[in-house]
């Protein structure tokens, strides 16, 4: 008779303490993303998927978005209008790509995150003070003026 071999854990161990909403979340992130990458519509600006919260019973879907420009509540309306049009789309490619036993219903918004870091550097730069880097970031360095360069110091790829 032959020993049976316990069952192995065929998950890797990375995803131990990592949340199955967290991960659904990354995974319906990208899935948006690329759909509204595919979309290649003029109406819309450079439009970036913050991020994306699934609620844990798999209902509700909430898309963030940032863009470029500036805010503006009628620009910011329009946006939204256009997003939203692509709602049932959305829907069906994630039911398509995340192959869930139920699909959740997509909400589309801005960002608050963006929007208050925005207004916040906003008032900053109005009060004349400029927002300090976090600790640990690395300071800009002076640059050297180009006839303080010689050929001879530039650097040529190899090891020192």
């Amino acid at each position: 008779m032959s020993k049976r071999q316990p069952k192995k854990n065929k998950r890797p161990a990375s995803t131990k303490h990592y949340p199955r909403t967290a991960r659904l979340n990354a995974l319906l992130q990208q899935i948006v993303a690329e759909h509204f990458e595919r979309l290649d519509d003029e109406r819309l600006p450079f439009i970036t998927i913050t991020g994306v919260e699934v609620d844990s019973d798999l209902n509700r879907c909430d898309v963030f978005i940032s863009t470029f420009e500036d805010p503006d509540p009628l620009r910011d309306r329009e946006i939204l209008s256009i997003m939203m049009e692509q709602r049932i789309p959305l829907q069906s490619a994630i039911a398509r790509q995340a192959k869930l036993r139920k699909t959740p219903e997509v909400a589309i918004q801005f960002d608050p995150a963006v929007r208050v870091g925005a207004r916040v550097d906003m008032i900053l730069a109005s009060l004349g003070l400029e927002s300090e880097p976090a600790e640990g970031a690395e300071e800009e360095l002076p640059e050297k003026e180009s006839a303080e360069i010689d050929e001879a110091e530039e650097w040529d790829g190899s090891a020192e």
